[in-house]
């Protein structure tokens, strides 16, 4: 299973993710630089191919077969930073590669600063548990106003606590989270075990636990990550 990190905005509005997080590991792969310089997946795949032991000499470099979007099997290569930002030098010089080469650098480096920082293995657990006690108040309080519970209603609470953390109602990867926003997200889900027992539909939930996530940053304003 892959996680993915952060994002590049394209001109067509849909969002790049630059890295790739595997347990400790980042690498990006030649699709991600193929859609951010611009050019064709095969192009990219035989460039790789050609300096393969140069990359490397220098960084980690292996090949995988994933499906593509249209379903067919494909075979991508998986880089370190050190092997893509080498691949990247053998590219025909141009912006689009310059900028690329400069998001994968600072995304590598914000992931990096992520994933090393102090106390996030334990902040993403609490986060998880809170998870689970979140959705045993949920099934009790609709069994008490005689609804039943499905996973649907599980997965709209978490998103429904997503939304809260990021302003938009959809999945988060735990890649992305860093200690604060697992500390607060773990604070949302207790804070929405409060609100449930009060109000059971979520639109009379929101702007309490919008307050709440106001006043939080405010009492804990984020430190930049280093």
């Amino acid at each position: 299973m892959h996680n993915h990190s952060t994002k590049v905005s394209r001109k067509n509005k849909t969002e790049l993710k630059l890295v790739e997080v595997h347990g400790q590991k980042l690498n990006t792969t030649s699709e991600i630089v193929a859609k951010s310089c611009g050019i064709s997946h095969e192009a990219v795949i035989k460039l790789t191919r050609k300096y393969i032991n140069d990359l490397k000499d220098v960084g980690e470099v292996r090949f995988e077969i994933r499906h593509n979007p249209q379903g067919s099997p494909t075979e991508i290569a998986l880089l370190d930073d050190y092997a893509a930002m080498l691949l990247l030098t053998h590219m025909r010089s141009n912006d689009i590669v310059a900028a690329s080469k400069k998001a994968l650098v600072k995304e590598f480096k914000r992931m990096r600063a992520i994933l090393s920082e102090p106390g996030r293995k334990e902040a993403l657990q609490f986060k998880r548990d809170e998870a689970g006690a979140m959705t045993e108040l949920l099934q009790f309080v609709r069994e008490t106003h005689d609804k039943g519970t499905n996973k649907n209603h599980y997965s709209n609470e978490h998103l429904f606590c997503n939304r809260a953390l990021t302003g938009k109602w959809g999945p988060i990867n735990e890649a992305d989270l860093d200690v604060y926003d697992a500390k607060l997200l773990r604070a949302i889900r207790r804070h929405n075990q409060k609100l449930i027992t009060r109000y059971l539909a979520q639109k009379d939930r929101q702007q309490p636990m919008d307050d709440f996530v106001a006043e939080y940053r405010a009492k804990n304003p984020r430190t930049q990550l280093h």
